[in-house]
């Protein structure tokens, strides 16, 4: 996108869009910020203090790149700078979206996840930077020396595939998802992200391995950032959390482990020996996804991983068994 105005007598500039997007953030920011919920709220919040005028013109300044597909410094670097009428309908758009108490992604329609820039709405989860790690964490356990099938279980804006297509050695990458509307995102996301692409990614529809009759034994990598979270836990979220992002990818039955209970039991059928099964977890359950993974019986070098913050965050094992 240019967007960049040359005699449109509708331009205005750069510096003006971000002003009055700052004035229409404040009341929602200041929400935020008095309830915690705003991530300046937090440890940064206390050792450098923003008000929530300083923490809107920030984010206006950070919708304005992210419309632009320009770096976080561009709008200031180009204060100057006219932009055309259909431009800042989109900033205004995400502006008035984000004053409505959607999260910034989901405002901006976008999310980065690792090399990639993927479209994101209130259809599929907000990609994090611990799932970002997740990849690392499977490369480094042996899945960057692998050539076969990947299957990417639940796999809403298609983040995981899309990295493993991007970044692996696969022959195959196939991505599930119960949600119609989730693989919709993350078909237009594998359109997008096509020329990054090693292999294609083949989306299947249906609930947990359901889909994925026909690959008995041939599974190299079977990965999964499931549901976790209890139905009565629900409340406790963030509210941009809680009240944006879909319940059925956040959280499902038996205290929010049924959905890695179904998969660790049929995932076996599907895996070659020495295959890897990995999850993300919640940190509160991530020993027992990792003792349900070693009472399955059909798997060796169970290991649960940290995440950057030092929480219990993967669980990772090996199918058992030898080529």
């Amino acid at each position: 996108m240019t967007g960049v105005a040359t005699g449109d007598a509708a331009a205005t500039t750069v510096a003006k869009i971000v002003s009055d997007a700052a004035r229409a953030l404040v009341p929602q920011l200041a929400r935020e910020a008095s309830n915690g919920e705003h991530p300046l709220a937090g440890q940064q919040a206390r050792t450098s203090p923003q008000s929530p005028e300083e923490m809107a013109r920030r984010e206006a300044r950070d919708i304005v790149a992210a419309v632009m597909r320009r770096p976080r410094y561009w709008p200031s670097a180009a204060a100057d700078t006219q932009l055309t009428g259909d431009v800042r309908a989109e900033i205004e758009a995400a502006v008035a979206r984000r004053a409505r108490g959607a999260p910034l992604a989901y405002a901006v329609r976008s999310a980065p996840f690792r090399h990639l820039t993927l479209y994101v709405d209130e259809r599929v989860l907000i990609p994090r930077p611990e799932t970002e790690y997740l990849i690392d964490r499977i490369l480094a356990f042996g899945a960057d020396r692998m050539r076969g099938v990947a299957v990417d279980v639940g796999t809403g804006s298609g983040a995981i595939a899309l990295a493993l297509a991007a970044e692996g050695h696969f022959s195959r990458v196939i991505a599930t998802d119960v949600s119609h509307d989730a693989l919709a995102v993350a078909r237009r996301n594998a359109a997008a992200c096509a020329e990054m692409l090693r292999v294609p990614v083949d989306f299947r529809e249906g609930d947990a391995l359901a889909p994925l009759d026909d690959l008995a034994g041939e599974v190299e990598l079977l990965v999964s950032n499931p549901p976790y979270i209890a139905f009565d836990e629900l409340s406790a979220l963030p509210r941009g959390v809680r009240d944006w992002e879909p319940a059925l990818a956040l959280s499902c039955a038996d205290d929010g482990m049924a959905v890695t209970r179904a998969i660790v039991s049929d995932a076996g059928r599907l895996l070659r020996p020495g295959g890897i099964l990995a999850f993300e977890v919640d940190a509160r359950r991530a020993q027992r996804v990792a003792q349900l993974v070693r009472e399955a019986g059909m798997y060796e070098g169970v290991e649960v991983f940290l995440d950057l913050t030092g929480r219990e965050r993967y669980v990772l094992a090996r199918r058992r068994g030898t080529n």
